[in-house]
């Protein structure tokens, strides 16, 4: 009975193999080609990344999504999207309610960081509801983080 019990803690010290010589299966050969595979390709594709991304401006473009009563006035919610290939800090969004091309209204938001290649949500709130007037809304400068 000892010697069972001997056999039973060698085969869990070992992994399940009956003898630490004995080859590894054809599973364990295959997990490991996967791993090794991943592990490079990951590798693989950031160096490419690295060698192949060129530095340039901040790429912002606004536009508004909605337009909703907020309490004694109305927000509009503007999706600011970066497709530039460096962060924007610091954004000031603006947006202005024109009737016959004078401005009747504006608001002003800033987006604390707009990293590059991805969107973020912001608010202006007006007086006036801007579904009566042209919404124009722009980028008017950001910083470098």
């Amino acid at each position: 009975m000892n010697n069972s019990k001997t056999a039973q803690a060698h085969v869990l010290r070992t992994g399940g193999r009956l003898h630490p010589a004995d080859p590894a299966s054809p599973w364990e050969w295959a997990v490991a080609a996967l791993g090794l595979l991943l592990i490079v390709g990951v590798i693989g594709y950031m160096t490419y990344y690295a060698a192949t991304a060129r530095p340039g401006p901040p790429c912002i473009v606004a536009t508004h999504e909605s337009i909703e009563p907020n309490g004694d006035g109305y927000l509009v919610t503007v999706r600011i999207a970066n497709h530039g290939t460096s962060t924007a800090a610091a954004l000031q969004i603006e947006g202005k309610l024109l009737e016959s091309g004078r401005t009747v209204e504006s608001s002003e938001a800033t987006v604390d960081y707009v990293p590059r290649h991805s969107e973020r949500e912001a608010g202006l709130i007006f007086s006036r509801d801007p579904a009566r007037y042209r919404l124009v809304i722009r980028p008017m400068g950001y910083t470098e983080p």
